[in-house]
């Protein structure tokens, strides 16, 4: 047993942590024994699900490749709704390459099953993800779930489309990523070899969402779709438009006056070196200066890379900075040069602050501004593109002004804020596609009437 230094700490406190652990485990071994039980075992013990009456119970199941809908706490599709608060009963189907999983069926929340199906080679795997949903969602009843949603055009589509058709039931696709662009195929070796995959498959559902509107062009282009639209999208930043602000850079750190503001985390992948190379010339300026938000394993190669351009004092390094909002809010330009999902987050949250924006391109990006008008859209490793942008900017006051009204706009405009209404915009248009052939059918009667 360990021994603690009873004098530093309050016994009560102590003796609450080790009750609180107790009862932990206690819970955990509960959902443990929960999660063991089988799906049609468990429908079996447990009618709650058939028991509501103000609207029809609906039941889905989602096919998707996308790993992080494995996180034991939380399914998510949108990284703001849990898929349990959307439907009655949710089953989700998992793909992915290695080897089949012992246990492959988890009771995640009260009226969430998640599946894994694994196969060693990567054209396997629809084959292993159709025989695990008919094993495990077939019952006496007939197949459980009301309607399908396949999370990409490519594998998760293909076993979506054959559970469609053998069980008649609605289906809808989930278009997350512009798989017509070159650099998607290149990132990955098998994204080549499945590149005729997406011809085959989109054509076969009658209802599809995308993730943007880019994307949604995209198949309007490519494919004939009846039901296309672009999945509801939500931000909580919408208030901070109005958020005030008591930090004046100006007087924190004299004599500069003029401010760009870099945020993100300082490794591998940060291309902060793009904004520092960009800015370099103007931050020989004792007027000017370069806040960067963040820490990280390459913070020292950082200020090491100000030094050897001349700009280390003017370059201000904020490891931890409790109200990132105040210091948009302050500063006079946001840098954004990366291009991962944190940095995407920073953008909606410069966009509501009200700051002008320098971004790299990105699909979400191009869906949202208009180069010139809202922000500025630039090529990631450009350093001369980010360059003369920043010049424009500086020398730009009504440039500024522009750019602030339009992208504050733009959050009003382009986004749900209250959760309760995108809650159910979302679970609409998912819902849609059960409501596809019901159309149809009176559409027929209609002619024949």
């Amino acid at each position: 047993m360990s021994s603690r230094d009873l004098s530093t700490i309050d016994i009560s406190d102590s003796v609450s942590s080790e009750l609180e652990g107790v009862i932990g485990r206690q819970i955990q071994s509960e959902k443990k024994q929960k999660k063991q039980v089988s799906v049609e075992r468990a429908l079996a013990g447990s009618r709650q699900l058939e028991t509501k009456s103000t609207r029809q119970v609906t039941r889905v199941l989602f096919i998707s490749q996308e790993s992080e809908l494995l996180n034991p706490d939380q399914q998510t599709l949108d990284g703001y709704l849990d898929v349990s608060d959307l439907f009655d009963e949710v089953h989700i189907l998992i793909l992915r390459k290695g080897i089949p999983p012992k246990n492959p069926v988890l009771r995640v929340a009260d009226n969430v099953w998640l599946y894994t199906a694994a196969a060693p080679v990567w054209w396997k795997i629809p084959f292993a993800g159709l025989d695990l949903a008919e094993n495990q969602l077939e019952f006496a009843g007939g197949f459980r779930p009301d309607m399908i949603v396949a999370r990409d055009p490519f594998e998760s589509a293909w076993v979506a489309n054959r559970l469609s058709k053998k069980y008649h039931r609605p289906s809808q696709l989930h278009v997350m990523e512009d798989f017509s662009t070159e650099e998607f195929y290149q990132e990955n070796k098998h994204h080549f070899l499945r590149q005729v995959v997406p011809f085959l498959t989109v054509t076969q559902f009658d209802s599809v969402r995308t993730a943007t509107d880019g994307i949604k062009a995209m198949i309007r282009r490519k494919f004939s779709v009846d039901n296309l639209e672009t999945l509801p999208r939500y931000q909580n930043y919408e208030a901070m438009i109005g958020a005030e602000s008591d930090l004046v850079l100006k007087d924190k750190y004299k004599p500069m006056i003029f401010f760009m503001v870099y945020i993100g985390r300082l490794d591998a992948k940060c291309n902060l070196r793009v904004a520092m190379d960009a800015a370099a010339p103007l931050l020989r300026n004792p007027r000017m200066g370069l806040i960067v938000i963040g820490s990280g394993p390459e913070s020292e190669g950082f200020k090491k890379r100000a030094e050897i351009l001349g700009i280390n004092s003017q370059v201000i390094f904020e490891r931890k900075v409790e109200n990132v909002l105040a210091y948009l809010k302050s500063a006079n330009i946001l840098l954004v040069p990366d291009t991962d999902f944190a940095s995407e987050e920073t953008v909606l949250m410069g966009a509501a602050a009200g700051i002008p924006m320098i971004l790299a391109r990105t699909e979400k990006r191009e869906d949202l501004f208009v180069d010139g008008q809202s922000a500025f859209l630039c090529e990631k490793d450009s350093i001369v593109m980010f360059k003369q942008r920043i010049d424009e900017l500086l020398n730009g006051m009504g440039l500024r002004r522009q750019f602030i009204m339009n992208s504050q706009d733009i959050i009003k405009e382009q986004f749900f804020n209250d959760p309760e209404t995108y809650r159910n915009a979302y679970q609409a248009s998912i819902e849609g596609a059960l409501f596809i052939d019901m159309e149809t059918e009176e559409d027929i009667e209609e002619e024949l009437a």
